[in-house]
């Protein structure tokens, strides 16, 4: 299975959609992308795998997904989500120093610290966010003069709205949810942290203390992929960090990321990333 990821060709700079509604089976696998994106939940439920975390979505969540970070909606088949979703390029966004206590990109920049992607709006706020977005999607469909410079600047208005609500808040959804958290997320830490040892389908199984044909069904149901995919993608992911942000030799990224072989790594980076680990490492610098 070839990796999804959406890129400038399909979104640059800005994308938009508005109260659209998915079934199960049409939702894209674990996928990532180059781009920041807010998802606002109007109606529905279901499961979002976001970073080795499972959520529930309900209405008036708000989930904020920055850029190459995993994730993977599973909507209830008899209570179908519907949500908006915004993409945007973080170049769009203003970063003019006025103010040195605050950026509108501060609250990606939390949430990546936190590691932690759900928000969820009281009734009032939800009416707030909802006239934000109802605007932006009157501004492109009526195509007046400057409509996307005015979704653009109703962004930052949604960056800011964001970014007051109060640490307090945030740190009592983590401690709630904590306490509510999926027995799967045990094993998404276990393999983030032991990604160099050889992983099993019956190693993880033994873990949850499930049956392995359990614990496969389980394992697809949340990520849209199996067990092999999935570690791929995770060592594949982190060999590409290493390459942008270290001199590492290929080889020795190839290792510490969990490869059995150099030319294992080459095959599975090219076909997740579309370039070779050379060519991805090559391009940090133009």
């Amino acid at each position: 299975m070839k990796t999804i990821k959406k890129n400038a060709d399909s979104l640059f700079p800005f994308s938009f959609v508005y109260k659209g509604s998915k079934e199960p089976q049409n939702e894209l696998p674990t996928h990532i992308h180059d781009f920041h994106e807010i998802i606002y939940v109007h109606k529905g439920t279901g499961t979002f795998f976001i970073n080795n975390t499972l959520y529930d979505m309900n209405k008036g969540d708000v989930f904020l997904i920055p850029n190459d970070t995993i994730h993977h909606a599973v909507p209830n088949q008899d209570d179908l989500v519907t949500s908006s979703v915004i993409f945007f390029s973080p170049a769009l966004i203003q970063s003019i120093p006025i103010d040195e206590n605050f950026s509108y990109l501060s609250i990606i920049e939390k949430i990546k610290k936190h590691k932690h992607y759900k928000m969820s709006l009281s009734e009032k706020k939800q009416v707030t966010f909802e006239q934000f977005l109802n605007t932006i999607e009157k501004e492109l469909r009526e195509k007046q003069t400057g409509s996307l410079h005015a979704a653009i600047l109703i962004t930052h208005q949604i960056l800011l709205f964001l970014s007051r609500l109060s640490i307090e808040q945030i740190d009592k959804t983590i401690m709630e949810e904590n306490y509510n958290r999926f027995w799967m997320n045990e094993i998404f830490a276990f393999i983030d942290h032991n990604l160099q040892r050889n992983i099993s389908l019956t190693l993880l199984a033994e873990k949850a203390h499930v049956s392995p044909a359990h614990f496969s069904r389980v394992f697809k149901e949340i990520t849209g992929i199996g067990v092999t995919v999935y570690l791929s993608k995770k060592r594949t992911y982190k060999a590409k960090e290493l390459l942008w942000n270290t001199d590492y030799p290929v080889a020795h990224i190839a290792e510490i990321s969990g490869f059995d072989s150099t030319p294992h790594f080459y095959r599975t980076f090219k076909k997740f990333v579309g370039t070779t680990p050379s060519g991805y490492r090559k391009s940090r610098l133009k």
